[in-house]
């Protein structure tokens, strides 16, 4: 007994020992680099934003270079219009300011006159997409859960039933976005509850860990936009791969699938949007 007792500890000890082995890993480069496109038209009459960036090695620790002096087009089936860039921001190209998107059309996004990979030679891209209707939003409902330390927000309101949706939520505090970052982005799809009512579902919050104070009288507006599956999807995985991971068990970062041409990176979504607000009352809840 004794024995195997001797044995049992000096495998414990070699592998405690073994633990401590440093190991060297050498990374490559991110090779060449590829344009990255973010930007939403929604139902909103006002100038739309589309970024151009280009990628950059996964340790690089500067903002990202953007992309200046390209020729950005928008084709919705009905008419063609030409995006500015932004004198004030570099690599922001915007639409006319009485620009809105309209439900049911199709839209194409062309990039020409770039030279991401700077081989002398323009490269040009494009992304399709469709404007999804959204449901509407019947009545927004705010309550502090004790029990999480943070605000729960909740949406009222009436999925239709002859269509499978996808929804986008972002929350405002008296009138300044708080999800204005793709990692505080919310997103859900309709499978559990398609062509009922929903009844101050929880869908957006804010987190008191993080300083996201609610006070009561505050003004909280939810943003409830209707979507396609491939942004839904897209959306998912970024926050799959920017969020916390176990890392024995996790697989190596990859791109996300997006909607851009010729090995691009990024998204180009269209929307339409229903807004609700409500007036915080200091409802607590406790789970």
């Amino acid at each position: 007994m004794k024995r195997k007792h001797i044995l049992f500890y000096l495998l414990i000890g070699t592998l405690l020992f073994s633990c401590t082995e440093r190991v060297d890993f050498e990374l490559d480069e991110a090779g060449e680099p590829r344009l990255v496109v973010f930007g939403e038209i929604t139902s909103d009459t006002m100038a739309h934003a589309v970024s151009l960036s280009k990628s950059a090695p996964y340790f690089y620790n500067q903002p990202p270079q953007m992309v200046s002096d390209a020729q950005l087009t928008l084709f919705d089936g009905v008419e063609s219009i030409v995006l500015s860039e932004d004198p004030e921001r570099p690599g922001v190209y915007l639409t006319p300011n009485d620009y809105s998107g309209v439900v049911g059309r199709s839209y194409r996004l062309d990039i020409a006159g770039v030279d991401i990979n700077a081989d002398g030679e323009a490269e040009t891209y494009y992304a399709e997409t469709e404007m999804r209707a959204t449901a509407p939003v019947h009545g927004v409902g705010v309550v502090y859960n004790a029990s999480w330390d943070g605000w729960e927000v909740g949406v009222f309101s009436q999925d239709p039933s002859e269509t499978e949706d996808y929804y986008l939520f972002k929350i405002y505090r008296n009138g300044v976005l708080y999800t204005d970052s793709i990692h505080n982005y919310r997103v859900v799809d309709d499978r559990f509850f398609n062509g009922n009512e929903i009844t101050g579902a929880y869908v957006q919050y804010f987190d008191e860990e993080k300083d996201e104070i609610v006070e009561e009288g505050d003004t909280i507006t939810l943003e409830m936009a209707g979507i396609t599956k491939a942004y839904h999807d897209f959306i998912v995985g970024v926050n799959i791969e920017t969020g916390p991971k176990a890392p024995l068990f996790s697989g190596p970062p990859a791109n996300i699938p997006g909607n851009i041409s010729n090995g691009a990176l990024g998204f180009f979504a269209v929307m339409e949007v229903a807004r609700g607000s409500t007036v915080y009352n200091g409802a607590v809840v406790h789970d």
